[in-house]
C-alpha cells in the first residue's frame, strides 16, 4: 500500500501544474457561464426523462463531465514524459513493477478527474442548483459516471501515449480525438435530435453515456435507457483498460 501511495503522490505532484489546471478549469467554466446563459436566454428548454430543464442547466451539467477527458489526457501525458525523460526506466529499476506503475497512474487520474469534476460542479451550482434532486440513487449514478468515464479516458490516453512516438503527435491526435468525443456527444445537445450520422457515432461515444448518466443523477431524471447506458459505459471502460494494459506491457525498457 505504501508503494501505491508514493507513486500516486508522485504522479499527482507531476500533474498538478498550476497553469495547466487553471486552463482545464476555465474551459468548462466558459460553457457554464458564457455559452449556456447566452443560448439559454432564448428560452430553450429540454426534456430529461419527464423533467424539463433550461438549456443553461443542461449545458452546465454537461460541461462538468469535460474534466473527465482532461484528467484522462493527463495520464497519457505523464506516461509519455516519463518515457522521454528516462523516469519510467528509473522507476522500474527501483522497488516498483509495471502493474504498480500503471495502476498508480489510473488512481492519480481518478483523483484528478473526480476532484476536478466536483470543483467545476461547485462553480456550476448557482446555475443548476434549483433543479438538483439529491437522492441516494442519483449520487450513485454520479459516482459511477465519473469513475467509469475517467477510467475510459485515462486508459485511452495511455494507449495513445504508447502507440505514438512523439509528444507533438500525441498532443495533435489527443486534441483531435477530444473534439470528436466532445462534438458527437450529448454535452451540447440531445443526440436524438442530431443528424443521423452524428446519432450513430454518438452510440459508441463514452462521453455521451458519461454525460447522460451524470445528468440523470443530478436531476434524478431516470429513463429506461440509463441502465443500458451504464452497462455500455462499463463495458467500454473495461475494454479500454485491458487495451491500455496490453499496450503498456509491450513497452520495451
Amino acid at each position: 500500500m505504501n508503494i501505491y501511495v508514493r507513486l500516486v503522490y508522485r504522479n499527482l505532484r507531476a500533474n498538478l501544474d498550476k497553469a495547466s489546471l487553471f486552463f482545464e478549469l476555465v474551459f468548462p467554466l466558459f460553457f457554464i457561464f458564457v455559452q449556456g446563459p447566452a443560448i439559454g436566454g432564448t428560452g430553450l428548454q429540454l426534456d430529461l426523462g419527464g423533467k424539463i430543464v433550461g438549456y443553461a442547466e443542461y449545458l452546465a451539467t454537461g460541461a462538468v463531465t469535460l474534466t473527465v477527458i482532461n484528467g484522462g489526457t493527463n495520464a497519457g501525458t505523464q506516461l509519455w514524459f516519463d518515457r522521454k525523460n528516462g523516469m519510467f526506466e528509473q522507476l522500474l529499476m527501483g522497488p516498483f513493477t509495471r502493474a504498480q506503475y500503471i495502476l498508480s497512474i489510473i488512481l492519480a487520474t481518478l483523483i484528478i478527474g473526480v476532484v476536478g469534476s466536483l470543483l467545476v460542479f461547485a462553480f456550476a451550482f448557482p446555475v443548476v442548483g434549483a433543479g438538483i434532486a439529491f437522492t441516494l440513487r442519483g449520487q450513485l449514478l454520479i459516482a459511477a459516471a465519473l469513475f467509469l468515464g475517467t477510467v475510459f479516458f485515462g486508459s485511452f490516453a495511455i494507449t495513445l501515449s504508447v502507440a505514438l512516438r512523439s509528444s507533438e503527435t500525441f498532443q495533435v491526435v489527443s486534441t483531435f480525438a477530444f473534439f470528436i468525443f466532445l462534438f458527437t456527444s450529448s454535452v451540447f445537445f440531445p443526440t436524438g435530435s442530431a443528424p443521423l450520422a452524428i446519432q450513430i457515432v454518438s452510440l459508441g461515444n463514452p462521453l455521451t453515456y458519461t454525460t447522460d448518466i451524470f445528468r440523470a443523477g443530478i436531476f434524478d431524471a431516470l429513463t429506461p435507457l440509463v441502465s443500458l447506458e451504464l452497462l455500455v459505459l462499463g463495458l467500454e471502460a473495461v475494454v479500454m483498460f485491458v487495451l491500455a494494459v496490453v499496450a503498456f506491457r509491450r513497452i520495451r525498457v
